[in-house]
C-alpha cells in the first residue's frame, strides 16, 4: 500500500491566497501609500450586491462590478464543477482544515452525525437569510458585521462588530479543532448559498415561479423568495444528501480495480464514504480532489470516469481569469435614480464627472442623490463607486451644463488660524485650480495648506477651474512661487483615527495665481471666515 500523497493543485491554490493575505497585510502596515482592498474579488460580497441591485436597483455598500462578477463566476463554478471556492481559495476553508488536522493529530477532533449534525445544518440557512435580508434592506453588507476573514484581515474595521467578529473568530478556530469543519459545515452562510445553487432546479423553479408571479401583478416581497430558497435547500439536505443533477462533474469510483482499502474515506476532508460509493453525489464534496490522490490503484477514482486529477484546477483558473477581465470591462452604478418623467427621458441630456473623491459608497451616493433632487431641471443620477463618477440627467430647457456642474460644487470658507486682531495684515492670493472639486479636496488642500505657519485660511469659489483665494500673513518671504509648489506637491499625509499615516496622493495643478495688490486687516478677515 502506497503512502497518503498531497494534492499539490488544491496546496497551491491555498498557499497563494493566504500568502497574498499575508503580503497585502504586512504591505499595509510598512508601506503608507498602500491600502489593500481585502475585498476587490469578494464573491459572496458581489451576489449579496446583485441581490441588492435586483431589489432595490441600488448595488449594497461600495461593491462594483468586479465583486457582481465573481459572484456570477462562483454560481457558474457550483453549477458545473462544484464548491471550488470553498476547497481551494477560501481562506476561512483552509485555515479551519489545517486546525482539524491539529486537532487530529491529538485525537481530539470529532465528526458529528445523525441528529445532531441534522439539527446543526440548519444554522448556516438562518444566518444566510439574515445576512442576506439586513444587507437586501439596507444597502449595506451585513455580513462584515460578523465575517471572520474580514475582521482578522482588516484588523477589526469600523463596520466590524468586535462581539459578533470575535464570536465567529473563536468558533472559526474552537469549533475546526474539535468539531471537523465546524463553520464550514454548520455556520458558513456561503456554505448555505453554495448548496442553494447546487440544487440548482430548486433555484431555478423558485425563482421562475416568483418571478412569474411577480410579472403577473401579483406582489410578493423578496423575503419570502429567500425564505423558500432557504427553507427548500436545508430540506433537500436533509431528506437527500446525495445530489442527483448538479454539479456535472462529479467523483466516480471503479468497482472493479477498487481494492477498499479506505484511504480515499480516511483522507476525504468532509469525512464522506468514498469508498462505498460509485458515483460522489454527496452535498457536502467540493471536488477538492484528496481521495484521487491517495488512491493507490491507477485510475480507480476519476472525474466523471476519465476526466484528470488536475481539471478542477484548470476551470478555476480560466473561470477567475474571465472573471476579472469581464469584471474591469464594465461598471454598474451603485445606485440609479430617475425621479423625472420616464416618458421624456429620451430628451434629457445627460453630464457626466469622474473623480469625485466623496462618491465612495451607497451612503454618500444616496446623499448626492438627495442633493441634485432638490436642483431644479436635475431629474436623475446614476453614481459609480469604482470610478468616483457621476452621470447626471437634466432638462436642457430648465438648466444648462454649466449649472449642473456648478450644482455639485460647495464653495467653502476654511478659517486654519483664528482670533486675528485689527492691527494684523492680511495678503492674498488668487488661484485658478485644476482637479479641485469634491469636499474631499477641500480637507486635502486645508492639510496642504498648514505645513506652512503663515498661510491663515481660504475660501474657494464655483468657476472653471475652480477658484481659491488664499490668505496669508503679510510677509515678503511668501510669494506666488511658494504658494504654487505648496498647492502643487504630489502627496500629504493624513493622519487617521487609530493614529496611523496615511499617504494621500493629490493632483492639483494652478492654471493661473497672482498676488492681490491690496491688504485687508485681521478683522476683515475674520468676517470673511464667517
Amino acid at each position: 500500500m502506497k503512502k497518503f500523497k498531497i494534492n499539490p493543485y488544491r496546496l497551491f491554490f491555498q498557499f497563494a491566497i493566504i500568502g497574498l493575505l499575508v503580503y497585502m497585510s504586512i504591505r499595509y502596515y510598512t508601506d503608507k501609500n498602500y491600502f489593500p482592498d481585502f475585498e476587490a474579488y469578494c464573491p459572496f460580497g458581489g451576489i449579496q450586491a446583485l441581490s441588492s441591485y435586483f431589489v432595490n436597483n441600488s448595488l449594497a455598500c461600495s461593491m462594483t462590478s468586479a465583486q457582481i462578477v465573481m459572484g456570477i463566476i462562483l454560481i457558474a463554478v457550483i453549477v458545473l464543477v462544484s464548491k471550488l471556492f470553498c476547497s481551494f481559495i477560501c481562506p476561512i476553508g483552509t485555515i479551519s482544515e489545517w486546525i482539524g488536522r491539529l486537532g487530529e493529530k491529538y485525537k481530539m477532533r470529532y465528526t458529528i452525525s445523525g441528529i445532531a449534525d441534522r439539527g446543526l445544518r440548519s444554522l448556516k440557512y438562518i444566518l444566510l437569510f439574515i445576512t442576506v435580508y439586513f444587507t437586501v434592506t439596507s444597502s449595506e453588507l451585513f455580513c462584515k458585521k460578523f465575517d471572520p476573514y474580514y475582521a482578522a484581515v482588516t484588523g477589526f474595521d469600523s463596520d466590524v462588530s468586535i462581539i459578533m467578529a470575535i464570536s465567529a473568530i473563536a468558533l472559526v478556530i474552537i469549533g475546526s479543532f474539535y468539531i471537523r469543519l465546524f463553520w464550514c459545515r454548520y455556520v458558513c452562510p456561503l456554505g448555505a448559498l453554495s448548496n442553494i445553487f447546487r440544487f440548482f432546479l430548486l433555484f431555478i423553479g423558485l425563482t421562475g415561479l416568483y418571478t412569474a408571479l411577480t410579472y403577473f401583478g401579483i406582489n410578493i416581497r423578496f423575503i419570502w423568495l429567500l425564505a423558500a430558497l432557504c427553507i427548500a435547500a436545508y430540506a433537500l439536505e436533509l431528506l437527500s444528501i446525495d445530489n442527483k443533477v448538479f454539479p456535472f462533474l462529479k467523483i466516480t469510483r471503479n468497482t472493479e480495480t477498487c481494492t477498499s482499502c479506505q484511504i480515499c474515506t480516511r483522507a476525504c476532508p468532509q469525512a464522506i464514504d468514498v469508498a462505498s460509493q460509485k458515483t460522489v453525489k454527496h452535498v457536502d464534496c467540493n471536488m477538492c480532489g484528496d481521495c484521487m490522490h491517495v488512491c493507490p490503484e491507477k485510475d480507480t477514482l476519476a472525474i466523471n470516469k476519465k476526466g484528470k486529477q488536475w481539471l478542477p484546477a484548470i476551470i478555476l483558473v480560466v473561470l477567475i481569469t474571465i472573471g476579472i477581465i469581464i469584471g474591469q470591462s464594465f461598471e454598474v452604478p451603485t445606485i440609479s435614480q430617475y425621479w423625472g418623467d420616464m416618458t421624456t427621458k429620451d430628451q434629457m441630456s445627460t453630464y457626466e464627472q469622474s473623480g469625485l473623491k466623496n462618491i465612495k459608497c451607497f451612503g454618500s451616493s444616496s446623499s448626492f442623490a438627495n442633493k441634485m433632487r432638490k436642483v431644479k431641471g436635475v431629474a436623475g443620477v446614476s453614481t459609480y463607486v469604482g470610478t468616483h463618477t457621476v452621470k447626471i440627467w437634466f432638462n436642457p430647457s430648465e438648466i444648462d451644463t454649466l449649472s449642473v456642474h456648478k450644482s455639485i460644487f460647495v464653495p467653502v470658507k476654511v478659517a486654519i488660524k483664528k482670533g486675528l486682531t485689527e492691527t494684523d495684515s492680511v495678503s492674498m492670493f488668487n488661484l485658478k485650480v485644476d482637479n479641485f472639486f469634491d469636499p474631499y479636496d477641500t480637507n486635502y488642500l486645508t492639510m496642504v495648506l498648514k505645513q506652512n505657519s503663515m498661510i491663515l485660511g481660504f475660501t474657494s469659489e464655483f468657476d472653471c477651474p475652480v477658484k481659491i483665494t488664499i490668505y496669508t500673513s503679510n510677509d515678503s518671504t511668501i510669494t506666488e512661487e511658494t504658494i504654487k509648489n505648496l498647492v502643487e506637491q504630489k502627496q500629504v499625509e493624513k493622519t487617521n483615527s487609530d493614529n496611523s499615516i496615511q499617504l494621500i496622493d493629490l493632483n492639483y495643478r494652478v492654471v493661473i495665481i497672482e498676488k492681490s495688490s491690496q491688504t485687508i486687516s485681521g478683522l476683515e478677515f475674520n468676517n470673511r471666515m464667517k
